[in-house]
């Protein structure tokens, strides 16, 4: 019987620990180009932070977001001047559901939205999708803490365009 049990803990257990050490590639990747591309426009990052096939860092000196994703197995990067921009936002799609008496919510989109001063179209970073994304890992906050440093530091972009 012990024999059986430590046979199926090994069956159950030593993928997840080879996923777990050696990691995804998709991770990997886009890490790797990122740093490259982040070397190549010669940013410093201030913040950065890496979640499924995407990453984004903020260089608070240039002022500059460098966000990169993975789309159908192409990294797609933008790099995106702040002080081209005047706001941040949350764009938050979520469905309402009613099973057995129960009203669920589930999150299907969840995105940050930057608008351009005056005149342009706004950029949309996408956080999270549910037809892409085989589950949620704290996208809600940490696209909020995300919204708050962009904002931050379109704040303090203002403050020193008006002291000049």
């Amino acid at each position: 019987m012990i024999l059986v049990f430590a046979l199926v803990v090994g069956i159950v257990a030593v993928p997840y620990m080879f996923f777990i050490f050696f990691g995804s590639n998709t991770t990997k990747k886009i890490h790797a180009k990122f740093k490259e591309e982040a070397s190549k426009n010669d940013l410093s990052f201030a913040q950065s932070e890496k979640w499924n096939g995407r990453q984004i860092a903020i260089d608070t000196t240039k002022n500059v977001l460098l966000y990169g994703q993975i789309i159908q197995e192409k990294l797609i990067f933008e790099y995106l001047d702040l002080t081209q921009f005047s706001q941040v936002n949350i764009l938050e799609d979520l469905k309402t559901k009613r099973i057995d008496g129960k009203v669920s919510t589930t999150l299907e989109h969840l995105a940050l939205t930057l608008t351009p001063q005056g005149t342009g179209t706004p950029v949309t970073l996408n956080f999270y999708d549910s037809l892409f994304d085989a589950s949620q890992n704290f996208e809600q906050k940490r696209a909020q803490q995300w919204k708050n440093t962009i904002a931050q530091q379109l704040h303090i972009k203002s403050a020193h365009h008006v002291a000049a």
